[in-house]
């Protein structure tokens, strides 16, 4: 077949390297980044994961997007993640960008950082809040940076993040692309689509990644045809024949088109194993004394100097620049412009070298790369990569030291995850080690116990308490009461950051029984208060009042006035939940000084959360507001925004809901969901959200963000997250006329707490008494006699158990008088004071403690009791009040019930044209005696008298021609009126 020509053809023997030659293609994926860039550049940030196989050019599109960033004017800050296996350096990536920046820009913590230097511990100083300043602190610098020129932040191979790395990461994204942030920042992750096995835990990273807001994601599809034939054309001269043959057999990717097309020039075109092929052509072509060279850079999985590669070769330098040169040559290795580091041109082919080692020749390789890395520690990235060579080669002893020392400098700068994974490592060593104390100074006690803090450190509280239960069984723990109840009280805090409360309290008891066991038991106060905190919480009153009786007790015996502050807290908490907030409010304030003076900055934060919580309770909502502000501020600035920062944000957001100030309670639960997507905090704000989307008329809103908030199995057990997101259920089955769902969220939110949680007991009541109300009327009208009986029968065993919460002031007497008031709606004479009394009652609580949005609700219904006793002026008023209320707070359902009950009343009913002879108010009268409503039914629907339906009725069968209504019933009858 003849050669067809091609102008500017590339007439070269040996192909020109990929990443000199012109982007092919990639049009679509270019487009995408640009409309990122654009918006982070108007202060939107923007994320973008560029995800493909190996080889597909993520590198190189990723390349063409910097460079058109840096010609725009922007900052271009980038790191890479390595291929290290199990010698992962922890932020490595991230620790590189900002070597892009001036030094002075930096602030001393991250210069400290950076060093691997932690700050001095202390007993109020905890390792996350250190973690929590260092992430808060890279945050601003990318912001700080960003105002005069944008920014990207570019991190390539993301598969092989460590934990760290990781973590920070998802930190950057969430804070940039929360709906009220603005920073002209893009971050730019690049991964291989196919390194994941089934479960990986950065697979389930990246796809939260990708759930988030702002965040898209461009996959690198293979080269098309012609594409293929383009890229072709720039590596040098290759007629149809072998342009079909690369196309095919390299299916598109731009690294196997590369190496097929330097294949086809040597004349081996062997296709089956493209990459390996490649390399063994490529290697063959290099003299037997290279190899070595280039086993020893594969078998040490990154870039590596001159220098280096000199002390790993032990060759002379103008022998080994001979050696590397030809490598270059070969297309093996490339040489990083900003480093001067030899690389090899693309990982796969690293990869395929690596393939190749024998068992005997792969572990002398690794021990020539450890002797090395141990003689001159300035070579290494970190004890992790010289722990990870020593294990290959087989030196046990030197790597469990090494993985030890790795996992104290992850500690020092906060990777608390890769921390615990180097000193899980050490474990499976241990049983192989000769005498593993005597080298290490540690038992395997302290690993475990080390390992588990770590996890917890991580969040993963579950693998947490595994490795502390496996503690206590090593026999330096088991003989020892203050040790064992050390290990129990860390996984008592491991089961309560799990919101698991059976697991929880068993943990505290066996943590107490342990150490009673002991001659002076000290530390008991503290260990009662914390068990008494926790019943709290979880709602076992008179446990936890108990608990914490006994805990002031103990803290008086032992002059311990941290644990006194702690034990005031937790019978604060107490009261609080019993609804005596002046009393609970005087505790906290105690607790909140005494934590101050002698506790920890937990201490300060739980107290602080606790009383602004208790002062929304009391309706004291500005004051409340002005706590969380600095309850937000000074947790902080302690590294407690997780989790503190964070429910002082939701309990704000609770006030500003009540105060119907919606968009900024918003505000707050975004900020929140900033910070954290998982745990009791963030579960709080996507029920806060999904309230004011509830009572904003967004019912599907409200339900997705209902289904992230679990209801059942371990977290049914945290009344203070599971109650409202039942009670928030219950008021969207109110809008909605869902009744057997709306009375089952009421009485599974009830079985939680009622009797021990005043707060939501109260809101429940009325909420399930308005659903059995509706039920009931609903029923009257359909003349179900069973199902509205039952309606009513329910609805005052509810107005029984408000009467049960003891507490009559603030919101939850509101609440309480609300409940009695829906039950006056179908008592049928059973209440003391006429309907419209009742409401008036409970409109003007919610006036005083300025719910507008409640208010507005109980005018309505005040309304409608007005209206069936004839004062339709007084009503019209109201409602025309309400209505603007709904409107100004954008309450759509409560816009809707102010319209119904208007065209209910005929006080919207202006002249209409008479259609088939029928009035508006008689084909609405009609539609009740269809479903089989009396006109009693008929005349309290329409706010009437029975007397005018009974006129109305007569008109209709005179039109209709009937003689009785059972003949207005049928079918024919509500479409031909006679006239």
């Amino acid at each position: 077949m003849a050669e067809r020509q091609e102008p500017e053809r590339n007439n070269d023997p040996m192909p020109r390297r990929a990443w000199d030659a012109p982007l092919v293609g990639r049009a679509a994926e270019l487009a995408t980044l640009d409309e990122a860039m654009r918006a982070a550049a108007d202060g939107t940030a923007a994320v973008v994961l560029i995800a493909g196989e190996a080889g597909i050019g993520k590198s190189r599109l990723t390349a063409e997007a910097a460079n058109r960033a840096r010609a725009d004017g922007w900052q271009v800050l980038s790191g890479g993640c390595l291929d290290l296996a199990e010698g992962s350096v922890p932020y490595l990536p991230l620790m590189d960008a900002l070597h892009d920046l001036p030094i002075d820009t930096l602030s001393p913590l991250l210069t400290r950082w950076l060093s691997g230097v932690a700050e001095e511990p202390s007993p109020q100083h905890s390792e996350d809040a250190a973690r929590g300043r260092v992430y808060a602190a890279y945050l601003e610098v990318l912001r700080a940076s960003s105002p005069n020129s944008p920014l990207a932040l570019v991190v390539e191979d993301v598969h092989w993040a460590d934990r760290g790395t990781r973590d920070l990461l998802s930190y950057l994204v969430r804070a940039f692309t929360a709906p009220t942030a603005r920073a002209r920042v893009l971050i730019i992750l690049t991964y291989r689509s196919d390194d994941f096995q089934r479960g990986s835990p950065i697979r389930r990273w990246l796809g939260e990644l990708a759930r988030r807001p702002s965040v898209s994601r461009v996959d690198v599809a293979p080269l098309g045809r012609a594409e293929v034939g383009q890229q072709l054309n720039a590596l040098g001269t290759f007629d149809s024949h072998a342009a079909q043959e690369i196309f095919l057999h390299s299916e598109g990717n731009p690294f196997y088109v590369e190496e097929l097309a330097a294949l086809w020039t040597t004349g081996q075109p062997r296709v089956p194993e493209v990459v390996r092929d490649a390399a063994e052509v490529r290697v063959a072509s290099l003299p037997a004394d290279d190899l070595d060279v280039v086993r020893l850079l594969a078998a040490l999985g990154r870039p590596a100097t001159f220098e280096f590669i000199q002390v790993l070769s032990g060759r002379p330098p103008t022998e080994l620049l001979g050696t590397l040169r030809r490598a270059v040559e070969a297309g093996l290795f490339t040489v990083d412009a900003q480093t001067a580091a030899y690389r090899f041109r693309h990982s796969l082919l690293a990869e395929a070298v690596r393939s190749d080692f024998l068992p005997g020749e792969r572990a002398s390789l690794h021990q020539v790369i450890a002797r090395s890395l141990t003689n001159d520690p300035a070579l290494s990235t970190g004890p992790g990569e010289v722990g990870y060579h020593q294990a290959v080669a087989g030196d046990l002893e030197a790597a469990l030291l090494s993985y030890l020392e790795a996992a104290d400098a992850a500690a020092r700068i906060y990777a608390f995850g890769d921390a615990g994974e180097f000193l899980e490592r050490a474990l499976e060593l241990w049983s192989r080690v000769t005498d593993p104390v005597g080298r290490s100074g540690k038992s395997r006690a302290d690993l475990l116990s080390g390992a588990a803090e770590y996890a917890a450190l991580a969040g993963e509280f579950d693998r947490a308490t595994a490795l502390a239960k496996a503690a206590l069984a090593e026999p330096e723990v088991a003989a020892h009461p203050e040790r064992r109840a050390q290990v129990w009280r860390r996984i008592a805090w491991y089961r309560l950051m799990a919101s698991d409360g059976p697991e929880l309290f068993a943990a505290y008891e066996a943590a107490a029984a342990a150490l009673e066991s002991t001659p002076q038991a000290l530390g008991l106060a503290r260990l009662v208060a914390e068990d008494a905190l926790a019943r709290a919480i979880w709602s076992q009153g008179a446990e936890a009042l108990a608990q914490a009786e006994r805990a002031l007790s103990l803290a008086e015996i032992e002059g311990d006035l941290g644990a006194l502050g702690l034990a005031l807290n937790a019978r604060g908490c107490v009261r609080s939940a019993t609804g005596n907030s002046e009393q609970a409010i005087s505790d906290f304030h105690q607790a909140l000084g005494l934590a101050r003076s002698h506790g920890t900055h937990q201490d300060v934060a739980r107290a602080t959360l606790n009383l602004a919580f208790d002062l929304v309770q009391a309706g004291r909502y500005e004051q409340a507001l002005a706590l969380c502000e600095i309850g937000v501020d000074e947790a902080t600035s302690m590294g407690l925004a997780l989790p503190y920062g964070a429910l002082c944000r939701n309990t704000a957001a609770d006030a500003l809901f009540a105060l119907g100030r919606w968009p900024e309670a918003a505000s707050q639960t975004e900020a929140v969901l900033t910070l954290t997507e998982d745990g009791e905090a963030a579960r709080m704000a996507k029920q806060i959200q999904a309230r004011i989307a509830v009572f904003g008329g967004d019912p599907e809103l409200a339900r997705r963000l209902l289904s992230e908030v679990p209801r059942s199995g371990r977290v049914r057990d945290e009344p203070q997250v599971v109650g409202p997101a039942w009670l928030t259920l219950a008021e969207l089955c109110c809008w909605s006329e869902l009744f057997d769902e709306g009375r089952a969220a009421v009485g599974a939110g009830l079985e939680l707490v009622a009797g021990v949680d005043a707060w939501l007991t109260a809101q429940l009541c009325p909420v399930g008494i308005r659903l059995e109300a509706d039920r009931c009327l609903s029923a009257r009208r359909r003349r179900a006699r069973t199902e509205e009986s039952a309606a009513r029968r329910r609805a005052r065993e509810l107005a029984v158990t408000a009467e049960t919460v003891g507490t009559r002031e603030g919101p939850i007497g509101a609440w309480i008088a609300q409940a009695h008031a829906e039950f006056a709606r179908i008592a049928g004479g059973e209440t003391e004071l006429l309907e419209f009394e009742m409401w008036a009652a409970v409109r003007d609580r919610w006036r005083a403690l300025g719910h507008r949005y409640d208010e507005a609700y109980a005018e309505v219904r005040w309304s409608e009791a007005k209206l069936a006793a004839g004062s339709r002026r007084e009503a019209e008023a109201a409602l025309r009040h309400s209505a603007s209320v709904a409107q100004e707070l954008g309450a759509a359902p409560l816009a809707a019930f102010v319209a119904d009950v208007r065209l209910r009343a005929g006080l919207d009913a202006a002249p209409q044209p008479v259609e088939d002879g029928l009035t508006p108010r008689e084909r609405e009268i009609l539609s009740f005696v269809a479903s089989g409503a009396s006109n009693r039914d008929i005349a309290e629907a329409l706010f009437i008298s029975p007397k005018t339906v009974s006129v109305h009725i007569s008109a209709l069968l005179r039109k209709f021609g009937v003689s009785g209504r059972g003949d207005m019933r049928t079918p024919a009858a509500l479409h031909l009126p006679h006239e």
